[in-house]
């Protein structure tokens, strides 16, 4: 059913004729009326029974009536809801972030940026890069976060931040406070690792291979903060991301290695939908964030 019609429809059987129809509508009557034919036509009935002193519904027209008017008043609604939206501040920003990301930079970066903006709702989920970048994909995250590659068209990645993956152990391990070590010494220590299919980890064994290191004697641990408190105890040689570990490094309870060849640069990004419309409370974030990022303290 043409829209447009339906329109004309309603503003006569509103006024009650084609003059006052034609003068609300800024259209002449003789168009109008030609309009009005041409969606009977369509529908195959007549809607009015024309007279000298207007127009009045047939049985077809006044339940076409009813329809029309419940369908303008539905658009009045929704133009109004728009309007409402529009004009009120704040809104809701739901992110999805990778472990890392989501666990030491985030909740700090989304607390400050809600008690400057308190009526932006905001939600934070935390799982691996696949399942952050799938749920952009899906609408279900305005925004995700990753440290790993991006493997799904559609997306879109700007790096927002660079961090290390760097090794370290406990104050009171052998090589504390040696300020070069030499890598094949490594062969010989417990290392402390994330579990078979970690990015992390793939990472740290490539390099571990690349020096001549295939050591066997490793435990492991299922996330980040796992492996942190293992390598703080004293269990061995743990490579951690520097952001979650900045205050361990500063009271001392871990301390880092002179392991030149065994460290790692990571780009952290921020994930959106490529030529997507970005809410004003999420461009905003954006560039919150980047205001953050850049007065944080240098490693």
């Amino acid at each position: 059913m043409n829209l447009h019609h339906l329109s004309i429809f309603h503003a006569i059987a509103e006024a009650g004729s084609i003059t006052a129809s034609a003068e609300r509508l800024h259209i002449s009557q003789p168009a109008l009326s030609r309009e009005l034919r041409t969606f009977e036509e369509r529908l195959g009935v007549v809607l009015f029974e024309r007279h000298a002193k207007g127009m009045r519904l047939t049985q077809a027209g006044e339940v076409l009536h009813d329809y029309a008017t419940r369908l303008f008043e539905l658009e009045q609604a929704a133009e109004a809801a728009m309007r409402n939206l529009a004009e009120q501040p704040g809104g809701r920003l739901i992110v999805g972030a990778s472990n890392t990301i989501g666990t030491y930079v985030l909740p700090r970066v989304l607390t400050a940026f809600r008690q400057e903006q308190p009526n932006v709702a905001v939600s934070l989920f935390v799982g691996n890069t696949e399942q952050v970048m799938q749920g952009v994909q899906d609408m279900r995250f305005m925004l995700g976060f990753i440290e790993g590659p991006m493997r799904m068209e559609g997306l879109h990645t700007a790096t927002f931040k660079t961090d290390e993956i760097i090794p370290v152990v406990a104050p009171q391990h052998v090589f504390a406070r040696q300020p070069v070590i030499d890598c094949s010494l490594l062969a010989h220590q417990m290392l402390l690792m994330r579990e078979p299919g970690s990015g992390t980890r793939e990472l740290i064994v490539d390099l571990l291979r690349q020096q001549g290191i295939d050591s066997r004697m490793t435990m492991e641990f299922g996330n980040t903060e796992a492996l942190k408190q293992a390598a703080i105890s004293g269990g061995g040689i743990a490579w951690l991301p520097r952001i979650s570990i900045v205050n361990e490094l500063q009271s001392g309870q871990l301390q880092e290695l002179g392991l030149a060849c065994l460290r790692l640069r990571r780009p952290l990004k921020v994930v959106t939908r490529e030529k997507a419309y970005q809410e004003p409370h999420v461009t905003q974030f954006l560039g919150f964030l980047h205001t953050q990022v850049v007065t944080e303290p240098a490693y």
